[in-house]
């Protein structure tokens, strides 16, 4: 009597699962992942492979070459409407001094030093690890200001720079003022005034600019500073307040006619443990918190906020990366075009390798139960500082690295010359019943080529026993991406397009082994344009049980 062939469809969504519950991740959650190692979730639905990354100026890569040393301690772009093009600014250490300088980059020159007051780069105990910056426009056109954790902050408006002294006047003369704070590490706009906090020796207060005046910090003139009641971790506006970040507390400032700003306690059992996580994305904050990321999100009570964690599906990689004794540093970063966020993880130091350095990825994606967070893991980004920004209709991704160079991220199909390495797993699938044994015969893979690649399927069964025999992998080919004849805005000479190719979206794999259950795994390594892996059919037929 024949076998019964039957077919197991799974759809590719929910992101990375790290927990190790086979049976929960098998009924409820079979289009997860248990591993996911440079995946996004896909815009046309499934695992995308990530882009790369490659030199940000490919003529002129590094900062300061000859005359500067170290990693990159800022990239951020500035942009000045009234006197030109926006355009990159970097900071680094100078060569053999205890100074670092600001950057600017020129198309077709490269960087260029700026002309700036002297900027130390450590004093007594204190180095500067990283120059954080804000940029905004209180009517007088756009100015950006830096602070560092060891000088005062100093602000650019295109032409000139000034800084803002605790001995100054608050005159543009003379910038500063009694209030201002000597050595903030952390800086925001907010209700047209400058935000400054987290100073090395006043580690509780924030300092606040007279209203629509950046340089003047003068009580006379409206100037103030508030005590939050704990280390200030980091600042950022969300809708009509200020949020005040501690490691255990967060507090909000509210603008008030009489008083000014008023401080309002929001919980004093969570905090932020890292202060470059803290992001903003689809209008809400998020931050990472001792359990895991958290959104500061507005609720339907007036007023209410909800600080719920979003990153149970990888608790346990985030509570493996804070656990050591040193509080970590998550670089994080927006890619709005994508609703995605990206932290790299800094672990301070170049002993970690290019390739090996972590980090984490998260996007808002639409699966059948609604929009929900999907996680994924990075490996093969190093990033000393980062940031986004849209230049006209393109958007910009850039960080910085130990070897001194800016890179330009979501560019090219590898990771600066080097292979992009890809992983995703399925959970362990028992197809409904864990004692009876399946023999599979396909898997059928549904892909979204966007150019030719090389990929291999690994299969291994009975949830990895040793006692198993495990199938060599299986390679498997896609000629890239078949284009119809009339379409539009199509380069029929382009090496990723394949003139009359097949139309079919799926790889046909015959495989051989049995189990009580089934994990598919598939690896990519090579220097290839992404694509997508969307679902899988699991043809197999029932054996009978143990």
């Amino acid at each position: 009597m024949p076998d019964r062939i039957e077919s197991y469809k799974l759809l590719c969504t929910g992101g990375l699962f790290s927990s190790e519950n086979h049976l929960q991740l098998s009924d409820d959650m079979p289009g997860s992942a248990t591993q996911l190692i440079n995946y996004e979730p896909s815009l046309y639905g499934g695992y995308r492979r990530v882009e790369g990354f490659e030199y940000y100026d490919k003529t002129f890569p590094e900062v300061g070459a000859g005359a500067s040393e170290g990693k990159v301690l800022c990239i951020a772009y500035y942009r000045n409407e009234h006197i030109g093009e926006p355009y990159a600014i970097s900071a680094r250490k100078d060569l053999d001094a205890d100074t670092y300088s600001f950057w600017y980059h020129t198309n077709y020159i490269g960087w260029r030093k700026m002309a700036h007051p002297a900027r130390k780069y450590s004093e007594r105990t204190w180095t500067v690890d990283k120059v954080r910056f804000v940029q905004f426009d209180f009517g007088n056109g756009s100015q950006i200001v830096f602070v560092d954790g060891v000088n005062n902050a100093i602000m650019f408006d295109g032409e000139d720079w000034f800084n803002l002294s605790p001995t100054g006047a608050g005159t543009i003369e003379d910038p500063g003022g009694d209030q201002v704070l000597a050595r903030p590490a952390t800086v925001d706009a907010f209700e047209n005034h400058l935000f400054l906090s987290n100073d090395v020796e006043y580690q509780s207060i924030v300092a606040h600019s007279a209203p629509l005046n950046v340089t003047d910090f003068t009580d006379a003139s409206g100037a103030g500073q508030i005590v939050s009641g704990f280390k200030v971790v980091q600042i950022k506006p969300f809708r009509d307040d200020l949020y005040v970040f501690g490691a255990n507390s967060i507090k909000k400032l509210n603008p008030d006619i009489e008083a000014g700003f008023l401080l309002d306690q929001v919980t004093a059992n969570v905090g932020c443990i890292s202060t470059d996580s803290v992001v903003e994305i689809g209008g809400d904050l998020m931050f990472l918190s001792p359990s895991g990321l958290r959104p500061v999100a507005g609720t339907s009570r007036i007023g209410d906020v909800e600080l719920q964690t979003i990153s149970e599906p990888i608790k346990s990689l985030l509570m493996e990366a804070v656990s050591g004794t040193q509080l970590p540093s998550f670089n994080g970063v927006v890619i709005r075009a994508k609703s995605q966020v990206r932290y790299f993880l800094d672990s301070g130091d170049d002993s970690i390798s290019v390739q090996n350095s972590p980090g984490l990825i998260g996007a808002i994606a639409e699966d059948k139960s609604g929009f929900k967070w999907q996680f994924g893991r990075l490996r093969g980004i190093r990033a000393t500082c980062v940031t986004s920004e849209y230049i006209g209709a393109e958007e910009f991704v850039l960080h910085g690295d130990y070897d001194g160079c800016v890179y330009r991220q979501e560019r090219g199909i590898s990771f600066n010359n080097e292979d992009i390495i890809a992983l995703y797993c399925t959970p362990y699938l028992d197809f409904g019943d864990t004692e009876i044994r399946k023999t599979i015969f396909n898997v059928n893979t549904f892909i979204r080529a966007e150019g030719p690649f090389e990929m291999y399927l690994g299969l291994d069964y009975n949830w990895g026993g040793n006692d198993t025999a495990t199938p060599a992998n299986y390679p498997q080919f896609s000629l890239g991406a078949p284009v119809d004849y009339g379409g539009s805005n199509v380069d029929y000479g382009a090496p990723n397009i394949i003139y009359g190719g097949g139309q079919e979206p799926l790889i046909r794999t015959s495989v051989e082994g049995s189990g009580f259950s089934v994990r598919a795994t598939y690896v990519t390594v090579g220097q290839t344009s992404p694509y997508s892996i969307q679902g899988i059919v699991f043809e197999h037929s029932t054996e009978g049980r143990k």
